[in-house]
């Protein structure tokens, strides 16, 4: 009892020393992430902002998450293809990310690492689908148009280039999005009417791992300061 008095006395005298601590652990936590991650393989994270907040709510059978992209290893580095919006328009296409920013303690909650049945071949074109959207510079949908192409957002590209790369053998399902509550948090957030998300079809993040065709590796949560 009395160690344990001490070691909290001793946290509490020295608030910087425990918070570098802290971090230190959350950085270990991406290091191990590292030693478990494959080309082609889904990584999730749950965002600390307003907007994962209520991306998360979107969600059906799991909450922890609000974004997702596709692991890809380059010059022996991870990398994560993605598209998030950007009000500014400076960088409102799709992305190239380091792992390491893309997973960053500082902005989100947690992450894990989830990974689909397909076949070297299948992940080979699935790649090379996430290029040409990046290549293409491809813009963020901010109408949720699930029936165009040339604009998409992240949970819509990773689901058309897994029905593209098994010619359809994996189909992500759609949602409705019929919860009222939530439309007026959109407009504030995504700028467009009420009206235009009314029944709209979206695929939520949880929908792209919480299905057959897909497993969840491992699990992170970054330890936080109370």
């Amino acid at each position: 009892m009395l160690a344990c008095n001490n070691a909290t006395t001793a946290t509490k005298a020295n608030p910087v020393a425990a918070a570098e601590n802290m971090q230190q652990q959350n950085f270990a936590l991406l290091a191990t992430a590292k030693q478990l991650i494959k080309e082609g393989d889904l990584i999730v994270r749950g965002g600390k902002d307003f907007s994962s907040r209520f991306v998360k709510e979107i969600n059906k059978l799991d909450k922890n998450y609000s974004h997702g992209g596709i692991a890809v290893v380059k010059n022996g580095e991870i990398y994560i293809y993605h598209i998030i919006p950007d009000h500014s328009k400076q960088n409102d296409r799709v992305r190239l990310e380091k792992l390491d920013s893309f997973c960053t303690q500082f902005d989100n909650t947690d992450f894990a690492i989830a990974r689909f049945a397909i076949d070297s071949t299948e992940i080979k074109t699935f790649i090379g689908y996430l290029d040409a959207q990046y290549n293409n510079k491809v813009p963020f949908d901010m109408v949720f148009d699930i029936a165009d192409d040339k604009a998409l957002y992240c949970s819509e590209m990773i689901a058309k280039g897994l029905a593209l790369s098994t010619k359809k053998r994996i189909v992500i399902p759609l949602d409705t999005l019929n919860d009222k509550s939530k439309y007026k948090l959109i407009r504030m957030y995504y700028k467009v009417p009420e009206e235009r998300f009314a029944n709209m079809l979206v695929i939520p993040i949880d929908h792209l791992f919480m299905n057959k065709h897909c497993s969840i590796i491992k699990r992170f949560s970054y330890l936080q300061q109370p």
